[in-house]
């Protein structure tokens, strides 16, 4: 339904000539001249019907002069259709704002060009068509402000990264809409004049989410949001990211994903420092993902490295992942039970990675053992209960946290509290039993081609011996018994972890002789870094443009942190967060002299490729367009406002003048 209004309804007192040309018409004096004739009969009978036609024309004259004013007053009151969209462009005193989105996904370049200049063209094309008078002005994300249209090379360069010509370069890290929203009200604050804020994006989800959170902000009393989408029509994206828990001497894993699109055969690439370690082939159908595996040289701890997925990429950023051998940083052990019996576990963790492990700290289950224990432990290894614990019970219900935990069963106890706990508790099957086997069973490994296992020389270990287990355990199974029947240690999910459940002691004890073989330390090792993946404690990841902890927050130390190139990157000191702004592989020296490799990789959720129209509200205000559309209603302006038609009127009543007063002064004659 059309609403008329006016954009400048001040020009409408014009109609007030309206009332002088009705004055001037009906009350000018007119000149009579009296003629006295003998007779009538030489005047032919057309003479009366040539004074009526005078008469008619007029009163058409009349009618077209009063057209003539009407319309140059609306022409100039700016008549329009109030509930158009694009209306308010057509405004001589509008006030207009735009806003490209930075983040990374407006790479996307199919066809060409990318989003973001594509978006940049429209900008350049709506500014071009809005009337001389409108005020223009483009978000800057270097200042967080908006400036006039005359500062927007500065602008574009400061926030892409680029000069004219070159390849847009996006932000990695959260849309901060907040800020646009308080920027754009502080200026509409100072003006009275009608405001348009024009945002231009491909509106993934994430960034939806936080426009719609303040964008009951920006609409109200003479403000209008117009939100102008450059999503693919068919998305696709390939992207690789390492698998979290790399294991020095063992493996990498990487996972290939392809979206939208299946991924024909290409190949992917290892490089571990300056040296290109291999490549593999890989291929996937579309929405499914891959698994690839690199073998790792020997190399130092703390070592870094990258896997380049190679292929033509529309979104091209996440091709590239970043890693690093273990972290410097090293992890708390806590381990429960009796202490003679426990203390080798703390002797095989030592010797499977000083560097790793930090603190051994040995407890008994009871009263000695308190909440602090645990909070300063990475990792948590219950080798047997003696008798009840709260503190273990809670722990465990609780979800165990960012935690790993180790639960090694007890067959020789009738009484082990452990399996009566964690059967309650749902972890493990109703129906146990003890195991016995005179002679012993082997433990066998479920693969050796794993990150986990890689580095075995066999899947079964003909030394180690267990006499006495557990059975069944839950989860899955990650080391069998011989026969392929039983399992030596599964992986139960819990509270979208996993708790590692071996169903034998691992110390010194009569049930096996694990301790004393080759076989121990490497078992322990895989598993207790096992039990630590997923938890933030394998591998700290670090997003690029996402806050993290400081590491020296609160330490009393500073940082500073070094690009690969070694250019000075940012300085940290007590702040709490902290955030690096790109991808790649940076150099963290403290103050007291520790360097450590710190790999940042892209979000994932940057490249996921969903979309989704904003929220437009109930109240109105909010108007979504895609880019097409928009470009289209861009080159049609006019039609938004009824100047044209009233243009038209003016020159039909203007051929209608000329006509009519020539006619009527051919009357006079």
């Amino acid at each position: 339904m059309s609403v008329l209004s006016f954009f400048q309804p001040a020009y409408l007192w014009a109609l007030g000539f309206l009332s002088v040309i009705l004055f001037l018409h009906f009350f000018r004096r007119r000149v009579v001249k009296r003629m006295d004739l003998s007779t009538l009969r030489f005047f032919p009978a057309s003479a009366v019907s040539k004074s009526r036609m005078k008469k008619l024309i007029d009163i058409l004259l009349l009618l077209a002069r009063l057209l003539l004013v009407a319309a140059l007053a609306l022409v100039f009151a700016g008549l329009h259709d109030k509930n158009s969209p694009l209306v308010a462009l057509n405004d001589p005193g509008t006030v207009v704002y735009t806003w490209i989105d930075p983040s990374v996904s407006m790479e996307y370049a199919d066809g060409g060009a990318s989003a973001w200049n594509r978006a940049e063209a429209i900008v350049d094309s709506l500014i071009a068509a809005l009337p001389p008078s409108a005020e223009r002005y483009c978000f800057d994300h270097g200042s967080g402000r908006f400036v006039p249209l005359a500062d927007k090379k500065s602008h574009v360069d400061a926030d892409a990264g680029k000069d004219d010509g070159l390849v847009f370069s996006g932000r990695f890290g959260p849309i901060n809409f907040g800020e646009v929203a308080d920027a754009f009200l502080a200026h509409v604050g100072r003006s009275e004049r009608h405001a348009v804020f024009v945002a231009l994006s491909d509106f993934q989800r994430s960034t939806v989410d936080a426009f719609d959170t303040v964008s009951y902000k920006l609409t109200g009393d003479n403000r209008r949001v117009i939100c102008v989408s450059f999503a693919p029509a068919d998305p696709r994206n390939y992207s690789v990211r390492v698998r979290a828990g790399t294991l020095i001497g063992g493996g990498l894993s990487a996972v290939v994903y392809a979206a939208g699109a299946a991924l024909d055969t290409t190949y992917v690439e290892l490089t571990v420092g300056d040296l290109r370690v291999g490549q593999r082939s890989v291929s996937c159908k579309a929405g499914d993902s891959v698994t690839v595996v690199f073998d790792l040289p020997p190399v130092k701890d703390g070592a870094w490295g990258r896997v380049e997925l190679h292929v033509n990429d529309p979104l091209p950023f996440d091709n590239r992942d970043y890693f690093t051998l273990s972290a410097d940083r090293r992890r708390g052990v806590l381990i429960v039970g009796d202490s003679r019996r426990n203390r080798v576990i703390g002797a095989a963790l030592k010797a499977s990675g000083p560097s790793f492990w930090n603190s051994i700290v040995q407890k008994e289950a009871g009263n000695d053992l308190s909440y602090e224990d645990i909070n300063d432990a990475d990792l948590v290894i219950i080798n047997g209960f003696n008798g009840r614990s709260r503190v273990l019970e809670s722990f465990i219900t609780g979800g165990v946290g960012d935690k790993g935990i180790i639960v090694a069963l007890d067959p020789e106890r009738e009484d082990d509290f452990g399996r009566s706990f964690l059967r309650s508790a749902g972890i493990l099957p109703t129906a146990q039993r003890v195991n016995k086997a005179e002679s012993g069973v082997n433990p066998v490994l479920t693969d050796t081609n794993s990150a986990m296992w890689r580095g075995f020389p066999a899947m079964s270990s003909k030394n180690a011996r267990v006499y006495s287990y557990v059975a069944p355990l839950a989860g899955s199974a990650l080391v069998r018994l011989g026969g392929g029947s039983s399992a030596l240690a599964s992986a139960v999910s819990r509270n979208g972890s996993e708790l590692l459940i071996i169903s034998t002691p691992i110390g010194v004890t009569q049930s096996n002789n694990l301790c004393e073989t080759g076989f121990f330390v490497p078992f322990l090792d895989r598993l207790a870094r096992r039990a630590l993946t997923g938890r933030g404690q394998a591998e700290e990841h670090w997003y690029a443009g996402y806050a993290a902890r400081n590491p020296f927050f609160g330490g009393g130390r500073s940082g500073t942190l070094y690009g690969a190139d070694g250019k000075l990157v940012a300085t940290w000191s007590s702040q709490p967060n902290v955030k690096i702004d790109r991808p790649g592989v940076y150099s963290l020296v403290s103050s007291t002299g520790e360097s450590t490799n710190l790999a940042v990789s892209p979000n994932p959720l940057e490249g996921e490729m969903i979309f989704r129209r904003p929220d437009l509200g109930a109240s109105g205000g909010i108007y979504y367009f895609e880019a097409s559309e928009f470009s289209e209603r861009m080159g049609n302006l006019s039609n938004n406002v009824w100047s044209y038609r009233l243009w038209a009127l003016l020159g039909l009543v203007l051929c209608c003048e000329a006509f009519l007063w020539k006619r009527g002064d051919r009357g006079l004659k």
